[in-house]
């Protein structure tokens, strides 16, 4: 009997998945919903919805496979579908900025299973690389690197003025069409979709559209971290906020410390007026501000109104991520997503 296959191209398969219009229950597939970012932090901010991370420093293949398949959960079924970590900020500015250990760790990290479990190409762990080059330093080859291996966004140390903002910015953009109302601040990213398409599961079309910084693009997947660990940065942040394309803020308590004199002592009063007027001043702009937090003070922190806290990291003995994310499953009401 003569065999008959149907073969469904690979862009509409892209397309359908991106939208979540493909059924893995047999189900009949629904109709197109609306956009769907591939970035999850992003998606989640939009929402409303805490955002939760860790810590990675260990560049194994290994560690990747193991973030996707022990996500806040022991079973690995529900790991897929319900989880808990939703980025991991990648250090590669304190560890060595090694591309080829980069790459294989995105590739490790990506999960068909997670795919077919989800019914859509959104990554359940977003991924952030903080590169190695303070805001004034050459960052645009070391960004340029970062984004072309797939990664969803960049953290940069050392922000201290509004002209250094702009630089993060337009290193992360792909210069815009000629008609496009957001083209400013003007982007200086060389093309090279191949090997992040790939990754995002997408044709380079498609890449090129979604490769851009939110909130300035409503529909980017793109976030440009900017650090602010000296007083100089500090006493700019309003100024720097009003650069367009900054998604999110992350307050560098040790290295503020050296900034005004205290040489690593961070647990005292100057560094947390240093930490709460940054806390306001992002409030007031409506710009996430990443927080730290453990078993000892995620209630302050969610008190506090923080939208995006780091909870552990990859090395972590004392087990201080899986309790923060119990506390937040019992006490705070979040269903995960």
């Amino acid at each position: 009997m003569k065999r008959i296959s149907f073969v469904l191209p690979v862009a509409t398969l892209a397309v359908m998945l991106i939208f979540g219009c493909v059924s893995t229950s047999g189900q009949t597939p629904a109709k197109e919903e609306s956009y769907i970012h591939l970035n999850k932090v992003i998606d989640k901010l939009e929402r409303n919805i805490l955002v939760t991370g860790i810590w990675v420093n260990t560049l194994h293949p290994s560690t990747a496979i193991g973030l996707a398949r022990v996500n806040g959960y022991p079973n690995y079924k529900e790991s897929l579908t319900k989880p808990m970590i939703d980025f991991i900020l990648i250090d590669m500015e304190h560890e060595p900025f090694e591309m080829s250990d980069l790459r294989n760790f995105l590739l490790a990290l990506t999960s068909r299973q997670e795919v077919l479990a989800k019914g859509n190409l959104q990554p359940n762990i977003t991924t952030l690389v903080r590169i190695p080059v303070d805001a004034d330093g050459p960052i645009d080859s070391a960004i340029k690197q970062v984004l072309d291996l797939g990664a969803h966004g960049v953290v940069v140390p050392h922000v201290r003025t509004p002209a250094e903002a702009e630089r993060v910015v337009r290193a992360c953009r792909y210069p815009q069409p000629k008609d496009s109302p957001i083209a400013e601040p003007l982007g200086r990213r060389g093309a090279a979709p191949r090997l992040p398409s790939y990754l995002w599961g997408v044709g380079s079309k498609e890449y090129v559209r979604r490769a851009d910084v939110w909130p300035l693009n409503p529909k980017g997947d793109l976030l440009a971290v900017i650090m602010i660990e000296d007083q100089e940065g500090v006493d700019n942040l309003e100024e720097i906020l009003k650069v367009k394309g900054i998604g999110a803020v992350f307050f560098g308590p040790y290295d503020f410390s050296f900034s005004i004199g205290l040489h690593g002592s961070w647990h005292v009063p100057q560094v947390d007026e240093g930490l709460a007027k940054v806390k306001k001043i992002c409030d007031r702009f409506n710009v996430p501000l990443i927080g730290f937090a453990g078993p000892r003070d995620i209630e302050v922190k969610l008190k506090e109104d923080f939208k995006m806290l780091l909870i552990g990291e990859d090395w972590d003995l004392k087990g201080d991520a899986y309790s923060v994310l119990a506390y937040i499953k019992k006490h705070n009401g979040l269903t995960p997503k």
